[in-house]
Order: C-alpha cells, then sequence, then structure tokens
C-alpha cells in the first residue's frame, strides 16, 4: 500500500526535472525587460545627480558667505568672500594688514577654506559687488560688527533655475531667491 501512495508522487516528479533550465526565449524576454527598466532608471539617476550636486554646490557658496561673516565678528576684523563669474570659483579672505590706504588680504590657515569651483552646470550671472582689480574678482565684504557690503549675485543653472542672493549692507542680513 506505501507503493501506491508514492507513486503519483515519483510520476510528478520526473516530469518537473525534465526541464531543469530556462528556454533561450525565456532567457531573451528577461533581458529585454531588464534592458527596458534599466534606459528608464538611468537618466532619472543622472538627472537627480546633476541635481545634488548643483544643489550642493549653491548651498556650498552661501555656507562661504555666511562663513565669512562669522569669522569677521568672531576675530573682529574684515573678511571678504571672493568669486570670479568667468572662471566660476569662489574663495575667502581675512585682513592682514593696512598700510595707509591699502589693505592687504591674505588667504585663511591651510584647510579652513581653499578655492572651490561651481559645477558645470552652474554660472554667476553678471553679478552686482565690489571688484578687486589686483585679484580679478568681485567680493563682498564683511566687518567686525556684522555688517556686509550690498551686493546681489544671481546663480543660474542649465535647468533655468536662477537663485538669486542678496546681502544686505548695515544689518547683515541674507536673502536667498529661487525662480
Amino acid at each position: 500500500m506505501l507503493g501506491d501512495m508514492t507513486a503519483p508522487y515519483r510520476a510528478n516528479h520526473t516530469a518537473q526535472s525534465s526541464s531543469n533550465g530556462f528556454t533561450l526565449i525565456e532567457l531573451i524576454v528577461v533581458m529585454t525587460i531588464i534592458a527596458l527598466m534599466t534606459a528608464v532608471v538611468v537618466p532619472m539617476y543622472q538627472g537627480s545627480l546633476t541635481y545634488v550636486q548643483r544643489d550642493r554646490a549653491v548651498r556650498d557658496f552661501v555656507a562661504h558667505m555666511k562663513y565669512a561673516q562669522e569669522r569677521a565678528i568672531t576675530d573682529a576684523t574684515e573678511y571678504r568672500f571672493y568669486f570670479r563669474e568667468e572662471q566660476r570659483d569662489f574663495w575667502v579672505m581675512r585682513l592682514a594688514s593696512i598700510k595707509g590706504d591699502e589693505k592687504e588680504f591674505a588667504y585663511l590657515a591651510e584647510g579652513a577654506t581653499e578655492v572651490r569651483h561651481l559645477p558645470e552646470t552652474v554660472r554667476l550671472d553678471d553679478p552686482n559687488a565690489r571688484f578687486d582689480r589686483d585679484r580679478e574678482a568681485n567680493y563682498v565684504a564683511f566687518y567686525a560688527s556684522g555688517a556686509c557690503d550690498y551686493a546681489k549675485i544671481i546663480l543660474e543653472s542649465d535647468d533655468d533655475t536662477r537663485i538669486t542672493l542678496e546681502t544686505r549692507g548695515r544689518l547683515g542680513q541674507f536673502e536667498v531667491k529661487e525662480k
């Protein structure tokens, strides 16, 4: 009686074991589905990566401006936030000495801040700020009182997003607007 109970199981098991692999058609269908999914996902991923890089660069730009303002107050001396439109770079310098009417600025200690660059997808659009002829760069000065120069800086990205940074003089306020 025991033999009769296992007979249907053996017959069913034998039929399944005859097809151990995938057919060529099944593999082609699976590979096509994977290719289609990749074609859809990769551009979305690249777009989000570009957005993240652009967002990080803008935040870094604003953070360096705020860093210059905070250090000016903390160190009780003038700091300047420099930036160049064509090269799309920016950095912070500190007042080192005053000789007559001339102010000498120096780079900060190594590692404190270095020259940073905006990515290719972000550009400065005709900034309205003071200009340093020696460095061929625009700048915003931050003073020990917390005040700063009036300036308007527009960062424009490839997708036509415009971020406007405005500094407001005596109160040293920042305004950041995105369009």
